[in-house]
């Protein structure tokens, strides 16, 4: 006998997670997302600290360790592609030794494999609205269906649906952090076989990752004095800002800019936080980048959406009611996330120099 149900709205690593969670503790689960299936897509990430103890209570930690990168280091580079200094992996950020690099498609294939064939999917779709009570939620999604549930997880990141139903318009909760980046894939070619080449001009970034594949993984990201508006599904609009912002810089540019704008892959968003009072309203709760995204320059994102998945998903199935697990996700969850989250501006400054001289000190760290 099913102990309740649960809508979780996003199939990636925090929504991925928490439906894995609610399932094992005796949920119906349902995952909605706009996708045809779980979101892909992105530069390999970290999962560190806590959350390797949530994927080893998961039993996926194995699966982790067997698809760790072979991540050497990370290369500064100048114009002219000439090398000007190396971190190794165990210098850049990590908390443990077992912190471990992973493609994000990698990561998110093995926490797909867990939940497959055990919840039910509404793929392609979206909720469209949201009405509570104090017994359960009323969804509507946009295939004009209906449903009720005991909770509604919001796991639908930066741009969160369910945040803006149920917590109000998103420019209340974004702080923008004065950059943008972009993340596509290129040519292999373009990289080295299992580093990270960087290259500066001041303000600006440019990464290509490159791990046994036959393409490589590309982030650019540069700084901006204010928001620039744009059509989130206009992607040849989206393209543009980033040709502008890059061109005439030097380096493998050209090239890149080349291949970003044939990219089938292709990502642009604000470097910004998603700050809030609280996570939960009523039956609705958020996790991962929808309610508390640190941006990329913390490395945290993933392991935050896993740890705050597991932390929720563990106080609803401990507690006798869902007020006081929520209000045990937002006491215990909130000195980690900001204590994260105040990080964001130091690794700005390693990965966005402002001036030629902090490029070189930065480029000049590993040695």
């Amino acid at each position: 006998m099913k102990t309740g149900s649960v809508l979780v709205s996003g199939a990636s690593i925090a929504g991925l997670t928490m439906a894995y969670w609610m399932n094992h503790y005796g949920y119906d689960v349902t995952i909605v997302e706009i996708g045809h299936q779980p979101r892909r897509g992105g530069t390999p990430i970290d999962v560190r600290g806590e959350a390797l103890d949530c994927a080893r209570r998961m039993g996926i930690l194995d699966a982790i360790k067997k698809a760790k990168l072979p991540t050497k280091g990370l290369k500064f580079m100048n114009e002219q592609n000439e090398l000007q200094g190396t971190m190794l992996v165990e210098q850049i950020g990590a908390i443990t030794p077992d912190d471990t690099e992973i493609r994000r498609d990698d990561l998110v294939d093995i926490l797909y494999a867990k939940v497959r064939n055990s919840v039910n999917y509404k793929f392609a779709n979206r909720i469209t609205q949201l009405e509570q009570n104090a017994e359960y939620v009323n969804v509507s999604f946009e295939d004009k269906t209906f449903g009720t549930y005991d909770f509604v997880i919001g796991a639908d990141g930066i741009h969160s649906g369910v945040r803006k139903l149920t917590f109000g318009k998103e420019e209340q909760f974004t702080h923008f952090l004065n950059f943008y980046f972009s993340v596509f894939t290129v040519d292999g070619s373009l990289g080295e076989q299992n580093y990270a080449h960087m290259y500066n001009t001041p303000n600006n970034m440019a990464t290509v990752y490159f791990y046994n594949k036959d393409s490589a993984d590309t982030l650019l990201a540069f700084r901006a004095s204010n928001q620039i508006t744009f059509d989130r599904y206009n992607i040849e609009q989206q393209k543009q800002i980033v040709i502008d912002a890059f061109e005439g810089i030097g380096w493998k540019l050209p090239q890149l800019l080349e291949e970003l704008k044939v990219a089938d892959t292709f990502y642009l968003d604000q470097g910004c936080q998603i700050k809030m009072p609280t996570w939960t309203s009523g039956r609705v709760a958020l996790i991962g980048d929808a309610g508390y995204a640190p941006a990329f320059p913390t490395g945290m994102g993933s392991t935050l959406a896993i740890h705050g998945a597991s932390i929720l998903a563990d106080a609803i199935a401990e507690c006798g009611n869902h007020q006081t697990a929520f209000e045990i996700y937002n006491e215990t969850f909130r000195p980690i996330v900001e204590k994260l989250q105040a990080t964001v501006y130091d690794g700005i400054s390693f990965v966005l120099p402002p001036t030629i001289d902090k490029i070189y000190a930065r480029n000049k760290m590993g040695e």
